[in-house]
């Protein structure tokens, strides 16, 4: 088995690894031979659906608490990356994508579904757009690995990210957080939890965040990657009765920010850049805005049977709107402008029966349904300096932009697409008990059909030939059965081992962007992906330590990879389509434990090795890029967590201390692996959090940092539709004091 290499490892890599691994076997030796008074809990696993402890799911997941979140002051979906190796989500264009053991991507236009779903309570919240939303008054975020739908919800290949939050309750509390920071930063929270009669319980939870920008636009002298975003939950809980419970959620945000595409290294062509230092300043003459606005509301009707299975009713509607200009010229010039302004609707229903949960032969069965309508209405505009002299890597001398390609000042291209799409889905998942095996098996069929309406002039593109399209309808029906087979082996109350193998499938679209004249001409439909997913895991869990470790094999057919390609003159052209074959492989092992009362560890490693099997033609210029790595899948990757907490009588409270390390090995930002232009370098990270609770429990103080060393680096490389090579750059160091009080 060949594996194509990304970079090689360091040897100081090396020997920390091992002293870490070194570190976590001896604690684990020494546990064995000493008496602990401390146990660690279950973890409720929601994979699954059903009430299972974490060493009994034939899912592989990893659950993020909320006391996670708080000591890493991640307060967005966006800001996990640091948190799990494995995962992390990137930004490339309009939107961002979660990676999931080296394979992500979707949602860029409409035509384009993302690979990763994403919950809140158990509902399907739709686009990538939703990768933004805040995360506050939240119990658990879980990261499902490998291929969804068997259970509940729709259908995905990569995985999931499933955040469930705090549940109202009988009790009556409040608390309210307030926060400053670097950059002008600001937070507030505010929670109320309030039972309105004796089976009636509400909570509501409202958060305001903003900060300055940390990149200074010289055209303008404003500063960019601010942010100001404002965010509201409701929920009510309604007990009709001992067997029935009604819950209704409904969610608010406005998120608002001048966030730019990239930053530039180059001019156009391959120029120089007009800002000298491409980390912390730009010179844009578009000013960069995107602004968000989401909200839904659910109802979910819970049914307890006299056989004690349960039966679930969930219907759902969301609604997002994003709004987004950018320069795409990357300069002080008004040479070319784009303008989105895309909207998304969905609404689904489901139905779940499960079985009685403590019987031998478990099953759950459901329906789902829905329905989501996607729309791009999006225009690329030439801007009045079409005076402006450029060089094109194939010219001796410099030319007017707009004599060099044809356009004219004002110059507009718009596109509009509408792509609906229907989804029926039929699921069933069962496990039976033959002590001390657990055989579990499971199926979804799945039929999705789509339609397109598509429109596109590029009449007055010039010599960036782009295609015109008058409202092209097109339409692609799919039905796809997706097997699930496990095994799991349960020799002891401590162990428990697991085989599983799962088949899925990701429908087809179309590229709807700003495509050339050939790639109207040959088609911009794209086939459905498959992906074959075996996993072996083995999970020990002591009552003082847990050690999880999972080995796994994807094989994806016809992936649909979406990419800039280069289209002469060192310009670059849009193209979504399927590469042949793509297989990602590694190893994940991590282990939690704490040392006494105060101090506990918590290490997670992962080795990946993903890579296209074959792709002909898919590399710079047509070539083949068989055998390349895929983008944003890092050979290594580790996060670890060390936590370290005391009473303090003088003080009159508990100290605790919080200190997490991220580290992620080289990688590429593009499919040709190209040294120069889409190397990214390896990271190390560091965020720290200080914690102060006093005795009764009214007041939390916090003092925390991110990226606790100011530590520099590009997340992405590459080029953009005008020949500048960009980059984007991870956030600089942010630091806050933050104080809440629960009454």
């Amino acid at each position: 088995m060949s594996m194509q290499a990304v970079s090689p490892v360091p040897r100081g890599l090396n020997q920390r690894i091992l002293f870490l691994l070194a570190i976590a076997i001896s604690k684990t030796a020494i546990a064995e031979e000493d008496v602990y008074e401390i146990e660690l809990p279950d973890v409720e696993v929601t994979a699954v659906k059903r009430n299972a402890a974490a060493h009994l799911t034939p899912l592989m997941a990893e659950v993020i608490t909320d006391d996670s979140l708080q000591n890493a002051h991640v307060s967005q979906i966006s800001q996990l990356n640091t948190l799990l190796p494995n995962f992390s989500i990137q930004q490339y264009g309009v939107y961002k994508s979660a990676y999931i053991r080296g394979v992500g991507g979707g949602g860029r236009n409409a035509g384009f579904d993302a690979r990763t779903a994403i919950y809140v309570d158990g509902v399907n919240v739709g686009p990538t757009m939703s990768l933004e939303n805040l995360l506050f008054d939240i119990d658990t975020v879980e990261i499902a690995k490998g291929p969804q739908g068997y259970t509940h919800g729709n259908q995905s290949d990569t995985g999931a990210i499933r955040i469930t939050t705090q549940e109202a309750t009988a009790t009556p509390q409040a608390q309210i957080k307030f926060g400053l920071g670097h950059l002008d930063y600001r937070e507030t929270t505010a929670v109320m939890n309030m039972p309105l009669a004796a089976h009636i319980n509400s909570r509501i939870a409202i958060r305001k965040e903003t900060r300055d920008g940390y990149v200074e636009n010289d055209h303008t002298s404003q500063s960019l990657k601010d942010q100001d975003n404002t965010s509201a939950r409701a929920q009510l809980q309604i007990q009709t009765s001992e067997q029935h419970r009604l819950k209704l959620y409904a969610d608010y945000a406005d998120l608002s920010n001048q966030n730019f595409l990239a930053q530039p290294l180059t001019g156009m062509f391959g120029q120089p850049a007009q800002s000298g230092d491409s980390f912390s300043r730009v010179f844009l003459n578009t000013q960069p805005v995107s602004h968000t606005l989401a909200q839904g509301f659910s109802i979910q009707s819970e049914r307890q049977l006299a056989n004690l299975a349960q039966l679930e009713v969930i219907v759902a509607a969301r609604d997002h709107r994003h709004n987004r200009q950018t320069d795409n010229d990357y300069s002080g010039n008004d040479v070319l402008a784009t303008y989105y302004k895309d909207h998304q609707q969905l609404t689904s229903q489901e139905f779940r029966y499960s079985s009685d949960a403590q019987a031998a032969l478990r099953y759950v069965a459901g329906l789902y349904f829905s329905q989501e309508e996607q729309s791009n209405d999006r225009r690329a505009v030439f801007g009045n300096d079409m005076a402006t002299l450029v060089k094109r890597p194939s010219a001796t001398v410099f030319t007017p932009f707009g004599a060099t390609f044809g356009v004219t000042a004002g110059a507009m291209v718009p596109l509009q697409a509408k792509v609906n799409t229907q989804t029926q889905a039929l699921y069933a998942n069962a496990s039976y008990d033959l002590d001390p095996f657990t055989l579990h098996i499971g199926g979804r069929y799945q039929w999705e059909q789509k339609q397109l309406d598509f429109s596109l002039d590029g009449s007055h593109s010039g010599a960036f030939r782009i295609g015109t399209l008058n409202q092209q309808k097109q339409a692609m029906a799919n039905h796809f059965f997706s097997p699930l087979l496990a095994v799991s082996f349960h020799p002891n109350q401590r162990n428990t081992l697991l085989a599983k193998f799962a088949r899925t499938y990701k429908n087809g679209g179309w590229n709807v962007d700003f495509l050339n004249r050939a790639q109207v001409q040959d088609g911009y439909a794209f086939a459905p992906e498959s992906v074959d997913s075996l996993e072996l895991g083995w999970h020990y869990q002591h009552r003082a330590f847990d050690l999880n470790t999972a080995l796994f094999v994807n094989h994806y057919d016809n992936y649909q990879v979406f990419q800039f390609s280069r289209l002469g003159a060192n310009t670059q052209v849009l193209q979504l389509r399927n590469a042949a074959s793509v297989r990602t492989q590694g190893l994940e092992f991590s282990t939690l434990v704490p040392i006494g009362q105060a101090w506990h560890i918590n290490s997670t490693l992962a080795y990946l090795d993903a890579s296209y099997l074959r792709f002909p033609s898919g590399g710079a210029n047509g070539t083949d890029a068989s055998g390349q790595a895929l983008p944003d899948a890092p050979r290594w990757s580790m996060a670890n967590t060390l936590n370290y907490g005391f009473h303090s009588g003088m003080l009159k409270g508990k100290l605790e201390a919080s200190l997490q390390h991220y580290y992620q090995s080289a990688t590429y930002s593009g499919i040709s692996n190209e040294p120069e232009t889409s190397q990214l370098a390896r990271r190390n990270l560091l965020n720290s959090c200080l914690n102060y609770t006093t005795d009764n429990q009214h007041w939390l103080w916090s003092v925390w940092v991110r990226n606790l060393t100011n530590q520099q680096f590009a997340v992405a490389k590459g080029k953009d539709f005008l020949g500048n090579q960009i980059a984007i750059y991870n956030e600089p160091r942010l630091w806050g004091v933050s104080g809440e009080y629960r009454f």
